[in-house]
């Protein structure tokens, strides 16, 4: 049977795939416009505009990806790899989404993105969400 943190850590993956499929499509929800956008969600400083949109499809695509190994490696779904591969790429998951967690509490980090309302968003719901999607990748492996 599947881990609940699994099916949570599914729905969580695929939203935020979602919200930046839905970027790079074009839309600057939830925020009025494109400089406002990129202001919240990227944060680099003096930001003007979004990257290129294709950088957001493929984040998107990755966090499908990221969603599937989750789904085989619960044993909800059929996998196209070999087991041992689903288990390397569910730890590289772990260690990817708690350096990303960690990062926004280190100074490097505040310096390279250092715009308001993103730095602020980053230490209050995109860190703590990237824990917490560690957390539950964490479950998963060991269950």
């Amino acid at each position: 049977m599947m881990p609940f943190s699994a099916i949570i850590a599914v729905l969580l993956l695929l939203a935020i795939a979602l919200v930046h499929l839905l970027w790079a499509l074009g839309s600057s929800w939830p925020v009025g416009d494109e400089k406002a956008l990129a202001r919240t969600v990227v944060g680099s400083k003096d930001i003007q505009k979004m990257p290129p949109r294709l950088a957001s499809l493929g984040v998107a695509i990755v966090l499908t990806a990221a969603a599937h190994i989750v789904l085989a490696s619960g044993g909800l779904m059929s996998g196209i790899l070999l087991p041992r591969m689903y288990q390397i790429l569910l730890v590289a998951m772990i260690l990817v989404f708690s350096a990303r967690g960690l990062a926004a509490y280190m100074s490097f980090w505040r310096e390279l993105v250092p715009e308001h309302p993103f730095a602020r968003l980053d230490q209050r719901i995109y860190a703590p969400l990237c824990l917490l999607i560690a957390a539950l990748l964490l479950d998963v492996a060991l269950t």
